[in-house]
């Protein structure tokens, strides 16, 4: 049987001693296959002296909730055959009986010409539509209600709750279409949910693979695992997974001093320092000892002391009479033009940082967050099920820096700046925002550049449910339709808080309030400096009165 699904066979003809059997397998083995025909038809031959009986154990059968399309085959006397089917609505009604034909086998005709397979799908007659979500905003909202005109979907089969949210009202429009009543199922604790090798699950996709909610709907992606266990619909919408990361902090002020040259620059200078210092030193020493042959000791610091004012920009006395080579002129020379490149060089930079403070490097890309290894987080893993089997290198290493945490603990890390938060870009221009990043915290964060990935939101259902079709059809209206932008606004404008909103969404205008009057942090660093070399100083000349007293 299951080659014969998996082939696409999507009509059964059984015997009345095959039934139990069949309906047993049929839905075991619907969900192991591929292939997948969401309204199948089945034929069942009934024995006319056991024809009630059989009837009803075949009504009272689980799989039977999912087979609209069931035609039953009942011999009445020597020449005619009933040919009847039941009411697709709730299961109180499985059992009612609907004559659809009489069949004569003596003159080969049926005697009313009727449909044998009637559309039982396009009125439901308020059949229940068990759907499972959970409340993430702006996809699925729902709230209690006391009043059942307030009420539009069911809990429990009770008219108890109010549903929203940009993908709540499709199933809302759904049930208008087909005249169908909602009863949803609830897991706030399993949130999307995760499946288990042995076909258990928890969450939305949980209550789905275990066949306690025909479909499930909630930011579900369409994801490779879960495919395997469900069907999953047309793309309802576009979503793309990003993160908002701590906003870069002001540099301290001791960093000051070197921030007007990158590290490279730094090293530049420094060599060039310490070859021109040697090179000084050098034709000091030729000089005095080769050439004029005076075996005078060349001064170490007063080279090294020469260099460093030129490249500051201060005066020195080059002694250059006591031998007037043009070499040295040509050395000394070259040394100023250097010293003033680089001095003014320091000077224009250290205004501009004065000036305009300087901020530490932003995450805004992957690259950036893999490098950073700056851990992003979320309440659950569904977040990464669809980059799991990636295999880029920045991919991987963004994978080992996410974390789960319950909303209490991420809230904390907000107000510590030492985590990310994982949001989703949606398709007009809006994000969904954990409850966790209140108005204060959104004003520490900023949006990345990049999204980490993009999906296409979908809702799960089991393999037999026969409506897909009917969803996916209304799902491609919905959005030819171009209705989704208005209720992406309408429900972010009802249920989300608009300062976080606008906040993540203005999160990377610079926020540039022009220049700023000196203070005293600007100088932080020139004061360290000065502590430095007065403390090193002091123990250098300490250390030399020691050497004194035993010299």
């Amino acid at each position: 049987m299951m080659d014969s699904i998996e082939n696409g066979c999507q009509s059964f003809i059984i015997t009345q001693q095959a039934s139990q059997t069949f309906l047993d397998d049929f839905n075991f083995l619907h969900d192991r296959t591929i292939t997948q025909h969401s309204n199948k038809k089945i034929i069942i031959l009934i024995d006319s002296q056991t024809s009630e009986m059989a009837t009803d154990q075949i009504f009272q059968h689980d799989a039977i909730h999912d087979i609209p399309q069931l035609l039953l085959l009942i011999p009445k006397g020597q020449d005619r055959i009933d040919l009847m089917t039941n009411r697709f609505v709730t299961q109180d009604h499985h059992h009612e009986l609907i004559l659809l034909d009489r069949f004569v086998p003596s003159l080969g005709t049926f005697m009313y010409a009727s449909d044998l397979f009637p559309n039982k799908l396009h009125d439901l007659e308020g059949r229940f539509l068990r759907l499972a979500l959970f409340k993430y905003h702006p996809y699925t909202i729902w709230n209690e209600v006391s009043s059942i005109d307030e009420s539009n979907a069911n809990y429990e089969q009770k008219p108890t709750l109010s549903i929203d949210g940009t993908e709540s009202r499709i199933f809302l429009e759904f049930c208008s279409t087909f005249n169908c009543s909602l009863d949803i199922s609830l897991d706030e604790a399993g949130e999307w949910g995760e499946i288990f090798d042995n076909r258990t699950g928890n969450g939305i996709i949980g209550a789905v693979v275990e066949r306690r909610a025909d479909i499930g709907v909630g930011a579900l992606y369409s994801w490779h695992h879960e495919s395997i266990y469900l069907s999953l619909s047309k793309p309802i919408s576009r979503t793309g997974v990003t993160c908002i990361t701590p906003k870069p902090r002001l540099l301290s002020g001791w960093l000051i001093p070197i921030l007007p040259f990158s590290q490279n620059l730094w090293i530049a200078v420094l060599s060039t320092f310490l070859c021109m210092s040697c090179f000084s030193l050098f034709v000091n020493y030729m000089v005095d000892n080769v050439l004029n042959k005076e075996n005078r000791r060349v001064d170490l610091c007063e080279s090294f002391m020469i260099i460093g004012s030129i490249f500051i920009l201060q005066s020195v006395l080059l002694r250059i009479n006591r031998s007037k080579l043009v070499s040295q002129l040509i050395v000394m020379g070259s040394l100023l033009f250097v010293g003033l490149m680089i001095g003014n060089l320091y000077s224009g930079g250290l205004s501009s940082i004065m000036t305009i403070p300087r901020y530490e490097p932003p995450v805004d890309t992957l690259e950036d967050l893999a490098n950073s290894n700056l851990p992003w987080a979320s309440t659950h893993d569904a977040w990464i099920f669809s980059i799991l089997m990636a295999t880029q290198p920045t991919i991987i290493r963004i994978l080992h820096n996410f974390q789960t945490h319950p909303k209490e603990v991420l809230h904390k890390h907000t107000k510590q700046l030492d985590m990310a938060y994982s949001v989703e870009r949606l398709p007009y221009g809006h994000f969904a925002i954990g409850e966790y990043i209140d108005e204060e915290a959104s004003h520490k964060f900023h949006l990345m550049k990049e999204d980490i990935y993009w999906e296409n939101c979908v809702a799960m259902s089991t393999k037999t449910w026969p409506m897909m079709d009917q969803l996916d059809q209304l799902i491609l209206i919905i959005f030819q339709s171009g209705i989704q932008r208005y209720w992406e606004l309408q429900v972010v404008s009802k249920y989300e808080n608009d300062e976080v909103q606008l906040a993540i969404a203005t999160s990377r205008h610079p926020e540039n309030d022009g220049p700023i009057v000196l203070q005293l942090s600007h100088l932080l660093g020139a004061f360290l400096m000065l502590g430095f070399g007065l403390a090193a100083g002091l123990a250098t000349f300490m250390v030399e009165v020691m050497l004194g007293k035993f010299m």
